[in-house]
């Protein structure tokens, strides 16, 4: 068999080739179209030259939904696998794209890792990813933390760690949890007020309600202990791992506090808050 095709269908052409640049390092892809726009996106789909579309839900001609409707169209068999990769992160716009047969739903900024272990997945070339050694998810993301001071290396080191879990990031929770987490590296004490300050905090940035972060964050913890995620990370740590999951399913607070914890060890953090 050969490498996964993909095309990228993203309008912002600086985004668009350095998306191109960072998966051709990868050995087992190959971009085989790239536009920045629906239109000319489309057209390339429906030649059955493609695995894997990595397409921006905002375009000009047919955006995103537009191209997910046309390609219901396509028989099953070659149908390619469609990763949204966009900035929009309205939860009716999430749950349309869900209903419309979406494959995976990735809200930007994605570490390159994790959206190249999503094509693998959705190809069913999981083989390919094992293959690489030198250019794996978990390599290439650190390899680029040594590049940033110790503060911006929060987001990138959560990210990371989702990652080795198996956390998936199609779900709405993720993003939720990953601010929370952030938000928490930086001040534990909001720890003391999650639902009063915490969640409140992460709803503003997503523009949506404390009750549906905090609904989100416990269906992610449901979705990562019931499919073994958690079990599985464990086994494959061992018992010498900084940062050990618990077997029973944690309450959102004890998720948040914990992955804080390790990743403020993990960046050499010191827990500080003005004043504190």
């Amino acid at each position: 068999m050969g490498p996964v095709r993909v095309i990228v269908i993203e309008m912002n052409e600086t985004h668009r080739k350095q998306l191109v640049e960072e998966l051709t390092q990868y050995g087992g892809i190959q971009v085989v179209g790239e536009t920045g726009n629906g239109l000319e996106g489309l057209q390339m789909i429906m030649d059955p030259i493609s695995d894997v579309v990595i397409c921006n839900m905002i375009l000009p001609y047919y955006d995103g939904f537009a191209i997910l409707e046309k390609m219901s169209m396509l028989p099953a068999q070659t149908r390619p696998k469609f990763i949204a990769y966009t900035s929009l992160t309205r939860e009716g716009a999430i749950k349309r794209a869900i209903s419309m047969g979406i494959d995976e739903y990735m809200i930007k900024p994605v570490d390159s890792g994790m959206l190249v272990k999503r094509i693998f997945e959705l190809a069913g070339r999981m083989d390919l990813l094992v293959k690489q050694p030198e250019t794996s998810a978990e390599h290439h993301s650190y390899a680029r933390e040594d590049e940033l001071s110790p503060y911006q290396k929060v987001p990138q080191a959560i990210s990371t760690l989702f990652l080795r879990i198996g956390i998936p990031a199609h779900v709405l929770g993720y993003r939720f949890a990953c601010e929370a987490i952030r938000l928490v590296v930086d001040n534990p004490k909001l720890m003391t007020g999650r639902t009063k300050v915490l969640y409140p905090l992460v709803a503003q940035t997503y523009e949506t309600t404390p009750f549906c972060v905090e609904r989100a964050i416990r269906h992610l913890i449901t979705i990562t202990w019931d499919r073994k995620y958690a079990e599985t990370f464990e086994r494959v740590q061992g018992k010498n791992a900084r940062l050990h999951l618990p077997a029973e399913k944690p309450t959102s607070g004890e998720f948040i506090a914990l992955i804080a914890e390790y990743i403020r060890q993990r960046c050499q953090l010191q827990a500080f808050h003005r004043g504190e």
